[in-house]
This record gives structure tokens, sequence and C-alpha cells, in this order.
């Protein structure tokens, strides 16, 4: 068996990718939604929906459904984002057919107690909770809200107390009914299974769902933003961020390289001024964070409110002089090292396989196999990361800060400073 794309009968896209010396196979279902296809009255819905999804579907409750995946030595989850939701199973080969006929049953055949929905909104708000309570993850969210205001993609993928509220099986239910198109749906296996057994399963379950026009997503529309949040922590928590291409876009490699020698590690530019030259901080990383269309090339830093505006100018400069320079030769042969090692290290687990062989499909409409996306990292050169950066430099900034008052002012001053 080699990698395979099969293509159910109404459009359902199934990848099968076999690693025959394993004993074990990653199963999901990956669906084109999540929170960016939420109204504002809906703020929530699809992370709602994806907790519920193991809560009681086809003859079992919620306790037989967590039992039946329990009793083959299996184990079953889900997450959701802005673009994707995912249901997926990790389970001993042989039974790879039986997971995704469960999984089947929690996204097709639901059957949910309103009071088994009320207890679950309760839970969505104690992890609301959870993630209010630390300020590394609460400043992403205040981030994604400056840059995206009043759009989907700047609320909350969890929602809030007040769009949950009224929400019912019912509208689940119709949530779920509106979105499940069979383009947006990839099937995805990956690891030691029964090809036949497993397509059986997809035809039998996935081949019913009824065709219907996909709902394109809301535009994005980036802007220079900044949102603050005066808390009692010990330390200021940073996210500044600059313009990087959109998921679909070639030079999403370029622009990962740059990120990697700008701040990805202990031997970035970022690391060695901000940490290990001067001391200023404990925790500071670069990110690539992309929808379909336009993404975010960006730092979080966390650091003691007297060091923020350092940490901010010295951000700004080094992207400043990248930009200026390019890297070295030396820093480009690193960082291409380390996303092949990656790209290698992935390739070993069913689940990050199966999962990129679902965004392969969503984002390129092909199954490419890691030695191709492998060739276009070593494509990249020294001139394609200088440009990447240039790039940078021409969007909108944003940024987010939360803690003590006196490190606040740092978010702005990025902002200004970088603004397009």
């Amino acid at each position: 068996m080699t990698l395979e794309l099969v293509t159910l009968s109404n459009g359902v896209r199934v990848a099968l990718d076999p690693m025959p010396a394993l004993a074990t196979a990653a199963v999901g279902v990956w669906q084109r939604v999540g929170a960016r296809w939420e109204k504002p009255e809906e703020n929530g819905v699809a992370h709602l929906f994806e907790h519920m999804a193991f809560k009681g579907a086809g003859s079992r409750d919620a306790r037989a459904f967590a039992e039946a995946i329990e009793s083959v030595g299996g184990a079953m989850n889900a997450q959701t984002g802005y673009e994707r939701t995912s249901y997926y199973a990790r389970v001993v080969s042989e039974h790879a057919p039986f997971a995704l006929d469960l999984i089947a049953d929690s996204l097709l055949d639901p059957h949910w107690a309103p009071a088994d929905l009320e207890k679950e909104k309760g839970v969505v708000a104690q992890e609301r909770g959870e993630a209010y309570d630390q300020p590394e993850d609460r400043v992403f969210e205040l981030h994604q809200a400056a840059l995206y205001p009043d759009q989907p993609l700047g609320r909350p993928i969890l929602g809030t107390d007040e769009t949950l509220k009224g929400v019912s099986v019912d509208s689940l239910i119709a949530f779920r009914a509106q979105h499940m198109a069979p383009s947006r749906v990839v099937i995805a296996i990956a690891g030691a299974f029964d090809r036949g057994a497993v397509l059986d399963v997809a035809e039998r379950r996935f081949a019913r769902l009824a065709v219907r026009p996909d709902a394109p997503a809301p535009p994005a529309r980036a802007v220079s933003g900044v949102r603050i949040e005066a808390r009692k922590l010990e330390q200021t928590h940073l996210v500044l961020s600059l313009a990087a291409p959109g998921a679909k876009d070639e030079r999403t490699y370029a622009a990962r390289l740059m990120s990697e020698i700008y701040g990805g590690g202990m031997s970035s530019r970022l690391f060695q001024e901000v940490r290990e030259a001067r001391g200023l901080v404990y925790a500071i990383d670069s990110f690539i964070d992309q929808v379909e269309e336009t993404g975010r090339r960006g730092i979080y830093a966390g650091c003691d409110a007297a060091n923020a505006g350092e940490v901010a100018r010295i951000a700004a400069d080094l992207l400043e002089a990248f930009a200026a320079e390019g890297p070295t030769e030396a820093e480009l042969a690193r960082a291409k090292a380390v996303a092949a090692a990656g790209l290698l290290m992935g390739a070993e687990a069913p689940l990050a396989r199966a999962d990129a062989r679902a965004n392969q499909l969503f984002l390129r409409d092909a199954l490419i196999p890691f030695e191709a996306v492998r060739a276009k990292i070593e494509a990249v050169t020294a001139a394609d990361v200088r440009a990447a950066a240039a790039a940078a430099l021409e969007g909108p900034a944003c940024a987010a800060a939360i803690g003590p008052k006196a490190g606040l002012a740092a978010a702005e001053a990025f902002r200004a400073r970088l603004a397009r």
C-alpha cells in the first residue's frame, strides 16, 4: 500500500497513509468548519458541538460511548479551531474500522439530552475560566481580538456565557447540518490498517451525506490594533505580530524559515539578544499563525514589567535589520535542518500524519509526499527569506499585553513603530 486518495460517491475524500511497520492506527474525520463560520450570536457553537460529540450517539449513551472505545484499548478526542474541527482516535490496527464507525455515530447520529447540554455548557465555562487564569493563553486571545475586531476570527473559540446561554440541542444539530457538506469533510487514516475494511465503513456511513454548496468563509480583515489588560501578575506577557502569508500561499516555506531564524530556537537572533546577551526574559519565542488566505508572524515574551519596553524595542530592531540584511548562509542551513527534522519526526506519528494529510487536501487539494515538502523547504533561498522579512513590515502591526500597568505601554509602542 502507498499514500492514496479515495473519493466517495458523494465527494467525501478519504486519505489513506499506510505505515505497515506499526501495530496501531490513527483514524479521524476533519471538517472545514470552525469558529470562523459562526455568526455573532453563535459564537462558541462549533466548540460546544465538539464537546457534545461523544455525549451520546447511535445506540450508545455517553458512558457506553466512552466504554466502547476503551474496551478495545483505544483513545478518542476532538478539537476545534477557527477553520478546522477534528474527531480522531488512536487504536490497535484491527480496530481502525470500529473507531471510524464510532466517529461516524458521533457526527451523523447524535442524540443528546438537554440536561447533558446544560452540564456541558458549565464544563466549557470552566474551560474559559482556566484559559483566563493563564496569562500566556489569555494574551493570545487579546491579540486575536485586536487583529480581527468585530469578525469571527477575533472572537474566542470557546464563546461566552451570553452567546452559549440560548444554545439548544436543536440549534447545535442545525449548525452541524448547515456545515456538514461532503466537500468540507476529509477522512484520514494513518498507520497499519485494513484498507478494504476502513473504506467499507467510510462508504457506508459517509456517502449518505447530502451534497450541498460549500459555505464560503467570511473574509479576514486584519487591522493594526492593540489590546491590553491590567492584571496583578508577576510578569508582563506580550504578543507582537506582523503580516505573514496565508496557509495556501507557497511563500509559507520561506516565512517559516524566517521565523525560525528570527526567534525559533536557542540559537535564534531574538533568543540570543534578548535572553542570552541581556537577560531580559525567561520565555521568548516566535510563531507563525495562519488561516487560509492570511497569517501572522510574531513573538511571545514573558518578562518583568520594567523590561517590556526594551523587549518590544529590540524585537522591532531585529525585524527591521532582518528585512534589510536577510539571513546568513549558516542561519539558513540551521533553519532548514530544524524544519526537516520537525517534518520527519511528525512523519513518524500516525496522528500527526493523518492531520497533515487532511490539511493538505483542504489547502492544496492533493496529497503531497513528505519528500516533496522537504524539497520545497530545501529550495528556499536566502533572498526568499529576506523577502519574507521585508513583506512582514508591509502589513498591519498588532500587539497585545497583559500584566502590571507599568509594562503595558510596550504593546502600543511596538504597534505604533511598525504599523503601515
